[in-house]
Order: C-alpha cells, then sequence, then structure tokens
C-alpha cells in the first residue's frame, strides 16, 4: 500500500478539540498506549499517534476508491449524524446515521427486501400512486415510507454489502462493529479514550464527543475517498486509451475563425456555442409550454434535472444554496450539452473553406472562460455573504500578502478549465483514430464511453465549482 501525503496537522486537529479523552475513571486501560497526559480529571490522546492511523486510513481509503470498492459510514449518535450524512452524500457513499437495526448486514436478505419494499414506495410517491389510493390505505403507506426513509434513506442504492465501514463511534455502534466482525468486512473505528483499539482492523484515536472532532476526521477521510475515485476514473481511461495511441498519430484540425477587420473571432465557439444554447432554450420551452400538475414525459425529465442540480448544490454551498442553482445548472448543462454535442453531432463532416467545427467545449478559450466565471462567482459570494468584511482573511498575516493571496483564490479555478479540455481533447483523439482505422461501426462503443465519461466531466466541473463557492461563503482560505 503506497504512502500518501494527507495534509494532516497536528495545530488543526488540537482546535478541533481531537486530543480530549473521556474522564479518567472512564478509560479502558487498552487505550494506555494512546493516552499521553492526564489533565483536569480527563485523559489527553497522543496526536501523533491519532495523526499516524489518521493517515494509514486514508492510504487504505484511497487505495479502496481506486479499485472501485464501496463504503458505508455509520454513526447514528445526536452529534455526530449531521456530519455523517454530508460526508456521505459528498463522498458519494452509503451511510447510517439514525438507528442501526439489529441484522441489517449479517441478515442481508432481509435488508434487501426492505430496500426494495423502500423503492417501490419511493416510486409510486413520485408518480402520485398513493395519492389514488383510499385515504387509509396512503396514510399507512406513507408513515410505512417515512419509517424506512429515516432508517434505510442512506443505504436506499446499495445493492450489497460493503467493502470498507467507517464507525464514528465504537461503543455507540457496538453492535455494526460486531456484525462486520463476524463477516469479516474491514472497519475503520474512531476510537475514545473508553474503547477497545483492538477490535477495529484501524483504529484512530480521537475525541467522538466533540462535532469539531467527527468533522474533521470524516473530513480526511471523505478527501481520500474522493482522490482514490478521481484516481480510478484517470486509470481506467489510460488503459482504455493507451493502445489507441500507441498505433497511431494524430494530428488535430484548426479550428474555425473569422476574419473581421483587424480582428480574429473565434467563430467556432461561437457558432456552436448558439447552437447548444438553441437545444437548451428550445428543450426548455417545449417542456414548460403545459406543464402538469403530475408531471410526465419531458417534464418529469427535467423535474429530475433540477431536483439533481438542487442535490450537488446544496450538499457542496450548504443551506444558502437556493440562489445559485441557476448558476450551477447553466454550467452543469452547457458543458454536458456541449459535450454531448461533439460527440454526437458531426462537426467535422460540415465542409468549410479553411478550419473546421467542434464542440464549444473543444476549446481551451471556452474552458478558460467557464473556469474564470466560477472565480468571479467565487468573489461574488463572499462580498455578498460578508461584504467588504470578506478581504480581511487576505490580508493574514500580514497586508502585503494582500495582492498574492487574493490573486490565488482567482486562479484556483483555473485548475478546472485546464481537467475539462484535456479530457475532451483526448476523447476526440479516441474517436478519430478509430474513425480512421477501422469501420464505422466498431467505434459506437467508444463513443457510448464517450458520452459517459462527458455526462462525467459536466458532474466534476459543476460540482467543483459549487464547492468553491460554498468554501468562500463559509469563508475557508
Amino acid at each position: 500500500m503506497t504512502r500518501r501525503y494527507w495534509n494532516i496537522n497536528l495545530e488543526e486537529m488540537m482546535q478541533a478539540g481531537v486530543h480530549f479523552g473521556h474522564g479518567t475513571r472512564k478509560w479502558n486501560p487498552r487505550m494506555a498506549p494512546y493516552i499521553s497526559a492526564k489533565r483536569k480529571g480527563i485523559h489527553i490522546t497522543n496526536l501523533t499517534r491519532t495523526a499516524r492511523f489518521l493517515s494509514e486510513a486514508c492510504d487504505l481509503i484511497f487505495d479502496a476508491a481506486s479499485r472501485g470498492k464501496q463504503f458505508l459510514i455509520v454513526g447514528t449518535k445526536n452529534k455526530a449524524a449531521d456530519s455523517v450524512a454530508r460526508a456521505a452524500i459528498k463522498a458519494r457513499c452509503h451511510y447510517v446515521n439514525k438507528k442501526w437495526l439489529g441484522g441489517m448486514s449479517t441478515n442481508w436478505s432481509t435488508t434487501e427486501t426492505r430496500l426494495h419494499k423502500f423503492r417501490d414506495l419511493r416510486t409510486e410517491q413520485k408518480t402520485g400512486r398513493l395519492n389514488r389510493l383510499p385515504k387509509r390505505d396512503a396514510a399507512m403507506l406513507k408513515r410505512q415510507l417515512s419509517h424506512l426513509q429515516t432508517y434505510l434513506g442512506g443505504i436506499k442504492y446499495m445493492t450489497g454489502l460493503p467493502d470498507i465501514v467507517i464507525i464514528v463511534d465504537q461503543q455507540e455502534e457496538y453492535t455494526a462493529l460486531r456484525e462486520c466482525i463476524t463477516l469479516g468486512i474491514p472497519t475503520i473505528c474512531l476510537i475514545d479514550t473508553n474503547c477497545d483499539p483492538d477490535l477495529a482492523d484501524i483504529s484512530i484515536p480521537a475525541n467522538d464527543d466533540a462535532i469539531a472532532s467527527i468533522r474533521l476526521i470524516l473530513n480526511k477521510l471523505v478527501f481520500a475517498i474522493c482522490e482514490g475515485r478521481q484516481y480510478e476514473c484517470s486509470i481506467m481511461f489510460h488503459q482504455h486509451t493507451k493502445r489507441l495511441y500507441d498505433i497511431s498519430g494524430v494530428e488535430v484540425g484548426q479550428h474555425f475563425y473569422w476574419q473581421i477587420g483587424g480582428f480574429q473571432v473565434h467563430a467556432q465557439v461561437l457558432i456552436t456555442s448558439w447552437v447548444v444554447i438553441a437545444i437548451l432554450l428550445g428543450s426548455a420551452t417545449l417542456v414548460v409550454r403545459n406543464p402538469q400538475t403530475i408531471p410526465t414525459d419531458g417534464q418529469n425529465f427535467f423535474e429530475y434535472v433540477l431536483e439533481f442540480i438542487r442535490d450537488v448544490s446544496k450538499t457542496q454551498i450548504g443551506e444558502e444554496y437556493g440562489s445559485w442553482v441557476p448558476f450551477i445548472g447553466t454550467m452543469f448543462l452547457f458543458i454536458f450539452v456541449s459535450n454531448w454535442s461533439g460527440a454526437l453531432l458531426p462537426w467535422k463532416i460540415i465542409q468549410l473553406p479553411h478550419g473546421e467545427l467542434a464542440a464549444p467545449t473543444n476549446d481551451i478559450n471556452t474552458t478558460v472562460a467557464l473556469a474564470l466565471l466560477t472565480s468571479v462567482a467565487y468573489f461574488y459570494a463572499g462580498l455578498t455573504k460578508k461584504g467588504l468584511g470578506y478581504f480581511g482573511k487576505y490580508i493574514q498575516p500580514t497586508p502585503i500578502l494582500l495582492p498574492i493571496n487574493i490573486l490565488e483564490d482567482f486562479t484556483k479555478p483555473l485548475s478546472l478549465s485546464f481537467r475539462l479540455f484535456g479530457n475532451i481533447l483526448a476523447d476526440e483523439l479516441v474517436v478519430v483514430v478509430l474513425v480512421s482505422l477501422v469501420p464505422s461501426i466498431v467505434p459506437i462503443p467508444v463513443m457510448f464511453l464517450g458520452l459517459f465519461t462527458s455526462g462525467i466531466q459536466a458532474l466534476i466541473f459543476a460540482t467543483l465549482a459549487a464547492a468553491y463557492i460554498g468554501e468562500s461563503m463559509e469563508g475557508h482560505h
């Protein structure tokens, strides 16, 4: 297992109260190697050991995520419930934050049956079938749906046992821990001074009562999951395309320009952007032309898209996400439709006197413009939330660093443009190679793969843009 650097700061952990343990009367003697001192009747955890085991846990999680493994985060006590849900949603993994039902993993067949029932009830509610039932039956099913949502809402998409379970409080989640031990599922457990460090595969000694401590540990683990999954995507992409790059060299065509006076205008971006905007406006107009109380067909699809964008915005920005949904939605839909137009529309077949057409996002100018819009939104969000006081963080530790700090934050989103442009360019090269080397029918599966990766690229860009805005509103630097 490769060791990586996870930016684990001892001072940050002290500020979050990670080092505070339980009272000296409530302790487990097996925790003695992890305790450094006693202060005012409580044990003090050795943060050096905490940092070491947290780093090992992040390494394990990164390797597992890079191999496509599934994670489950368990934390049901009130102080941890919200942090567990937010962390799991951010990492797109399963979670239990209300109550661990006995046998949830050891009796998986019963849990799976409940999940099927839960999904069926959610489908009936969304399609309006429950409202067509008699009131008594509808009320009974709605109570059942509410109960299932409370206890199984975090695992509604789980189709099998998880590969790794992250447990926030060992004593509170002892039943879950014993079930994982019985099934041989690897566990990473946050343990306080009253816990047994030998039960979990990796035990992280830390304060399991303070919200700040729990949030810090979960943020590090979630970051490792996200990094591992991003690494998995890049590895899969390189594996599928390496042989194609080796067998052929491809010359990328020149894009189409207009000469207006003494200026060179990027006609390719303008023309194809107008096409994409027309597709979006035309689709939206057709769908909302005759809205129905119970949505059907296209209206139902667009409402699902809107709900998805709201979820992404709320997850990354927080409770004040509402005003940013149009911006995040516009970014996601423009990149998504642009990428799909590049994969589905035969731009290169259109004969031009010079140059060629391609999707708007196939040009670095467009991706940089989108990134700059994100930079402007980043500062606008901070100024809207805090006024001129927002710039206070940029003069720390000295006002001399003001321009450097502002430039650093302004250029931070530019990495999104190069990542997006590089991925799209690679997709284009793959399709060009296949079309030039083999009959047209063979590249179709790769084109479908391109459609999938195009959607992922739009999701990543929109998610990170929302994350930057959320960071600005929270005031982190």
